[in-house]
């Protein structure tokens, strides 16, 4: 699965519907915010994995926490908790919130959504993308591992960019 498969695919079909109603926007326009907000994401995680350091980092929190909860259940991304670890992921992910705000700004010129709503939305996305993720690692885990590397981060990071069209990272 791709970003924006998983992201579509939380709350069982309805992570993108879901977004739309708690942000008051149409599904079209919610499915556009999104398609301009994946892309940082997807930098994000690409810097991440090659990292060994944020790496390990990320793949602690990937394993920690009940973030399939959020994925599962995408409301609950949406309370003061999953806000919270949210944001925490977009720390992680872009290192600061001057970050986050430009990400938000840029999505905003984009598609014409407040950059407010956007900002508000980066860590709702967050949560259901990071549970996604770990949903999808534990399956694969559970399902006999990766490919030929000992990064499950790195191995999903290259399925989903391969996905998407994009050239896959290079390995050291």
């Amino acid at each position: 699965m791709n970003l924006s498969d998983i992201l579509s695919s939380a709350q069982g079909g309805n992570g993108v519907e879901m977004l739309a109603r708690q942000f008051n926007l149409s599904p079209q326009q919610a499915q556009e915010a999104v398609n301009a907000l994946l892309p940082a994401f997807s930098q994000g995680l690409k810097q991440n994995a090659a990292d060994p350091y944020n790496l390990g980092s990320f793949l602690s929190a990937l394993s920690s926490g009940q973030h399939a909860g959020y994925f599962e259940d995408a409301a609950s991304a949406f309370t003061p908790q999953g806000m919270a670890e949210g944001n925490g992921i977009l720390g992680h992910l872009f290192g600061s919130k001057d970050v986050s705000r430009a990400v938000a700004e840029q999505a905003s010129q984009a598609t014409g959504i407040g950059s407010q709503i956007l900002k508000q939305m980066l860590p709702a996305i967050a949560t259901m993308l990071m549970g996604g993720m770990a949903q999808q690692t534990n399956n694969q885990m559970a399902a006999g591992g990766f490919g030929s590397s000992n990064n499950p981060l790195g191995d999903l990071i290259d399925q989903m960019m391969r996905q998407g069209g994009a050239q896959p990272r290079s390995t050291p």
